[in-house]
């Protein structure tokens, strides 16, 4: 007995639905492949709008500002409208080209250029946290693009600036310029714009030099150190003692702080003087005259080392009984005596004698008026001599006169 095989196949009506079915995916894919050339076109065509920094970190009070870029097929020579289409509550923002703000901007496409800048200003009581800006741009096409950009504020800094000063401790007598040479190092994001104060006391003068320029603020790009001249200058009669003098250096982010230690030793006041207070007498040629000095202290500092010395009209000697004074306590006073004496060919009249006495610390000097007389016997001879010769004269012309 024969077995019959099966044969197993489809019906005719399932070879129908596969070819509907097949017919059906090729519909379809080719839909699909011309959405996705006709959407590749459109990109090619229309532009993006970038900037290069998106997202960077900010304080409150912080000013900045994004550079914007347009690329893509439809970015060449073409007027875009360019506007701040959300911004959070508080922010300032618009934007800027040139010294201008502006709307709308005319585009090269080529994607280097800078078409236009967002300037962004923070407010000071915002929030930290990442806040985004959204602008928008529309060509005249109609062609469009949006940019996000995120703000994350931050109290923290990039680092921590400084003002830092060489050697903080000076010391000297009052009258005396305390020089100081400190350094400002702004470590922060952005350039700074330092102003300079002191709260020295009354009749203390605080000067800031940079660049050998006296000024009374700096500005010091992010990154970036400024060295700073102090010269402190204390009354001449400022008591003896220690004194802190705090000097600020402050934007509008920031306030640095250094101190100046200024050490007064006291005052130095050195007078040349005469014990009666006259600076006048009169004198002979050839002829010695004293005169007696007084050297005082009048500071509260003792003086060491003082030396006297004089200047007088040529052909004149002028000598002292001590040249040099070892030491003078302050309040003390020293009499000395200078011996004057004018030139042989000195004629009658007024001259000037200055004398002087100087230390390492202070110096003085006292003009004296010298009034050169001629001597009284060297008249009484002239007058004689006169006499003699007008007697003479008379006696020839008496005698001889009648003939």
């Amino acid at each position: 007995m024969k077995m019959k095989q099966k044969i197993w196949g489809f019906p005719a009506h399932t070879h129908t639905g596969q070819k509907a079915v097949t017919v059906i995916a090729a519909f379809l894919a080719a839909l699909l492949y011309m959405a996705f050339s006709s959407i590749q076109v459109h990109a090619a065509e229309g532009f993006n709008l970038y900037t290069d920094t998106p997202g960077i970190y900010v304080t409150a009070g912080d000013s900045v500002s994004f550079d914007l870029h347009l690329a893509g097929g439809n970015a060449a020579e073409k007027d875009v409208s360019l506007s701040v289409s959300s911004i959070p509550d508080g922010f300032g923002g618009y934007i800027k080209s040139g010294n201008y703000e502006v709307s709308r901007v005319h585009t090269s496409g080529e994607t280097s250029d800078i078409i236009a800048s967002l300037q962004v200003t923070v407010p000071s009581e915002a929030s930290e946290g990442v806040h985004e800006i959204t602008l928008h741009a529309v060509s005249q096409d109609g062609y469009e693009d949006d940019l996000t950009v995120e703000l994350t504020v931050s109290s923290l800094e990039a680092g921590e600036s400084n003002f830092h000063v060489e050697y903080p401790d000076q010391e000297g007598a009052s009258g005396t310029s305390f020089t100081y040479s400190t350094t400002i190092a702004n470590n922060t994001l952005s350039t700074q714009n330092y102003n300079f104060s002191s709260d020295a006391p009354a009749g203390w003068n605080v000067s800031f030099t940079s660049d050998s320029k006296q000024v009374s603020s700096l500005e010091i790009e992010s990154g970036s150190s400024a060295g700073v001249t102090i010269t402190v200058t204390p009354p001449d009669q400022t008591d003896a003692g220690e004194y802190q003098i705090g000097c600020a250096a402050t934007s509008a982010r920031e306030q640095l702080s250094t101190t100046l230690n200024v050490t007064i030793l006291g005052s130095y006041d050195m007078e040349v003087s005469t014990a009666d207070g006259r600076l006048s007498l009169d004198a002979y040629a050839k002829k010695e005259s004293d005169v007696n000095l007084k050297i005082t202290n009048n500071g509260n500092i003792t003086l060491e080392n003082i030396s006297l010395s004089a200047s007088a009209p040529a052909g004149w000697e002028v000598s002292f009984d001590s040249t040099s004074i070892d030491k003078l306590e302050a309040g003390a006073s020293v009499d000395i005596t200078a011996h004057i004496t004018p030139g042989s060919d000195s004629l009658t009249g007024d001259y000037i004698t200055v004398i002087s006495a100087s230390c390492d610390n202070q110096s003085d000097s006292a003009e004296f008026r010298i009034t050169v007389k001629t001597q009284t016997g060297w008249g009484v001879f002239a007058v004689v001599i006169i006499i003699a010769v007008a007697a003479g004269l008379y006696y020839v012309m008496k005698k001889y006169g009648r003939r």
